[in-house]
């Protein structure tokens, strides 16, 4: 492993922490008493869990616009019928295997945002996410030089803040203690959206083995010792340095405490990537950790041929992992403080292809689940009869006003700094 240079507090903490992994060890210096009594934080916050469908979901697979004319006529193979659909409204329903969605719609628990992108945009998987990450179609939000190496992400770029990760470094200035967000089963993925400055994501991917120990022989320490060594750092930034990642050590107890109780857990999650994801993260809440956002992923969206069936089987994955966990929360007593958002980097192309799937397009819809949502489909689908030229939909809800929700009514901070302008709440949270 090549040895890698941290000579800042920001070096450790945009690049330290993302060396520490399973089984990592810690240098001596680092190992110090102040935090032996750590406590988190009361548990009455709220906490919002980002669902990543990562590949480019199909909106009208998903919200089924089945009073389109245009949707049945640019749609054979992966058209869903109107005997199948289930009706949310007079324009779109649900997939077939999305039923658990529509009982939590019925108990006003479950929200649809159909059609949801942004001006001018981005058919790369790789581009597109990291704009959807960075809540900022336009990259120039929150760049800074990091030198080299990859984000918290696992590549990609090594300058991104988040927009999760803007709100971090903003509500969590004077609270040295907390750990506000966490990556739940994404290693080897990119995510972006957590990426601070100040604030670095802790990523889990399995939370039993989670964990440091004490020790001198790794490169973890002689990167950090580094740190020790170089002569622009202060006392101040040591002492910084040492807290953190005591802090990080205290947490990892927390989290294979919550392994554990994760495994008796009765809410009957699938045994899925996503469903294990999820359970994970039940478990965290339960826990009482001070998080405030969860990150999971769920792949396999990119379904140029072949869609139908698997595309369908990715709904029943998530429909039913997201009604488990917040059966899970129900049981808990948290379902007031959870909320569930889903979203995928693009949707798909208006008209299916000649390989019974559909090819990198544009809007895609959201989907809001807990008791703090405003039931119902907010907003309408994007017209299958006017579409631009490429044939992609135009999108008719701006993601940013989807964030500016979420940021200014569930985790009560002003969303215009974040979002980097202003942008009207959509009206989809309680």
């Amino acid at each position: 492993m090549p040895r890698t240079r941290i000579a800042t507090r920001r070096d450790f903490l945009t690049r330290g922490l993302g060396l520490v992994g399973i089984g990592s060890t810690l240098p001596n210096f680092l190992v110090h008493s102040c935090l032996a009594g750590q406590q988190t934080q009361g548990s009455g916050h709220r906490v919002l869990v980002i669902v990543e469908m990562s590949g480019g979901n199909d909106g009208p697979s998903a919200l089924v616009p089945y009073s389109m004319d245009g949707y049945h006529r640019l749609r054979k193979i992966t058209r869903i019928t109107e005997q199948q659909v289930i009706r949310l409204n007079d324009e779109v329903g649900l997939n077939p295997n999305l039923r658990p969605f529509k009982e939590l719609h019925d108990q006003g628990k479950f929200a649809a945002v159909p059609g949801v992108g942004y001006p001018n945009p981005n058919y790369s998987h790789e581009q597109a996410m990291y704009i959807w990450h960075s809540g900022d179609p336009t990259k120039r939000l929150d760049i800074y030089d990091a030198g080299g190496g990859g984000g918290a992400g696992g590549g990609g770029r090594a300058d991104a803040v988040g927009w999760i990760g803007r709100y971090a470094d903003t509500a969590f200035q004077s609270e040295a203690d907390a750990q506000p967000t966490i990556a739940v089963g994404a290693t080897g993925s990119r995510f972006w959206l957590m990426d601070a400055r100040d604030r670095p994501c802790l990523n889990i991917d399995n939370p039993a083995a989670f964990g440091f120990r004490h020790g001198q022989t790794d490169a973890l320490y002689q990167a950090v010792n580094a740190v020790d060594a170089a002569k622009q750092n202060s006392i101040a930034d040591l002492e910084y340095i040492t807290h953190t990642v005591m802090q990080a050590n205290a947490t990892s107890a927390r989290i294979q405490e919550a392994a554990e109780r994760a495994k008796a857990n009765s809410a009957n999650y699938p045994g899925s990537h996503l469903g294990n994801s999820l359970r994970t993260v039940g478990a965290l809440i339960a826990g009482g950790l001070s998080t405030r956002v969860f990150f999971v992923r769920q792949g396999g969206y990119d379904t140029h041929s072949g869609q139908r069936g698997h595309h369908d089987n990715l709904m029943a994955d998530l429909s039913n992992s997201i009604a488990a966990f917040h059966r899970d929360m129900t049981a808990q007593g948290n379902a007031d403080r959870a909320l569930v958002m889903t979203f995928s980097e693009f949707g798909r192309t208006v008209a299916e292809n000649n390989s019974q799937g559909t090819d990198h397009g544009s809007a895609t819809p959201m989907f809001l689940v807990g008791n703090g949502v405003k039931a119902g489909v907010h907003g309408h689908h994007p017209s299958y009869e006017h579409f631009n030229p490429q044939g992609h939909f135009i999108p008719s809800n701006d993601f940013r006003s989807v964030y500016a929700a979420i940021l200014k009514k569930w985790l009560g901070t002003e969303p215009d700094p974040i979002l980097g302008g202003a942008f009207e709440p959509l009206d989809c949270i309680a």
